[in-house]
């Protein structure tokens, strides 16, 4: 019987230590995987703009879906744009510049936050959809829940020009509510920015779902409609 209980207790041993490993790898390995290809996109996006010029179009990212009219094709190591999230003139939710991918896909994911490619752009007439984690690889919307009214989110395109979004509200829904991401999800004829995410903290099972209305003149809308299945994961 002592020897059942023994082995019984080294097993629990075992197993808690694989956990934690695990749980190591989601919360370390991970966030230093994304601030490393956080670190070479603001490298790429600083060397673009010291010259004075946009991105180069280049190379389709693969695995994004995109059979829309982009203003640009990205490539894999290049941002699509940068953003960031201020309260009374101050930085919040992160304290520097978060470079967000084109495509959601879970391995684009884990470079920053990712542009729905059906989606608007930046500054477009319809609705700029990005997704982004909130746990793990960098968490870089852990906080997205405490935006609140008179809160704005910035956003710096291709071209550099810098584009201002008024937090309006949040919800949580299902990962199948693809409406969320669809050209006027609010209904209010406004331009749009959709931020997505996982909800609760640590599960997939269901989505955090935060809006914001462009303050200045909406640009042409490239927008399409979505075909995703679910809403990407974050």
């Amino acid at each position: 019987m002592s020897k059942v209980v023994r082995g019984a207790g080294w097993l629990l041993v075992v197993s808690g230590a694989v956990v934690l490993l695990y749980v190591v790898y989601l919360l370390w390995f991970t966030n230093f995987e994304t601030e490393r290809a956080q670190n070479d996109l603001a490298e790429t996006w600083a060397e673009t703009e010291s010259d004075g010029t946009a991105v180069e179009t280049g190379d389709t990212v693969e695995g994004t879906d995109d059979g829309s009219d982009h203003d640009d094709d990205i490539e894999v190591e290049d941002a699509y744009a940068a953003m960031w999230f201020e309260r009374d003139g101050e930085r919040i939710i992160q304290d520097e510049e978060i470079y967000v991918v084109e495509g959601v896909s879970l391995d684009r994911l884990r470079s920053g936050p990712g542009h729905y490619p059906d989606s608007d752009r930046p500054g477009g007439a319809g609705n700029f959809a990005i997704a982004g984690h909130r746990t793990t690889y960098g968490a870089p919307f852990w906080s997205l829940d405490e935006l609140q009214e008179g809160d704005t989110i910035h956003v710096i395109d291709r071209e550099r020009r810098e584009w201002v979004y008024a937090y309006r509200t949040q919800e949580v829904v299902a990962p199948t509510a693809l409406w969320v991401v669809g050209r006027d999800p609010l209904e209010s004829g406004e331009a749009t920015i959709t931020l997505t995410t996982c909800h609760p903290r640590g599960s997939a099972a269901e989505r955090l779902i935060v809006w914001g209305a462009l303050l200045d003149e909406p640009i042409e809308s490239t927008a399409a409609d979505v075909p995703a299945e679910e809403i990407a994961e974050g």
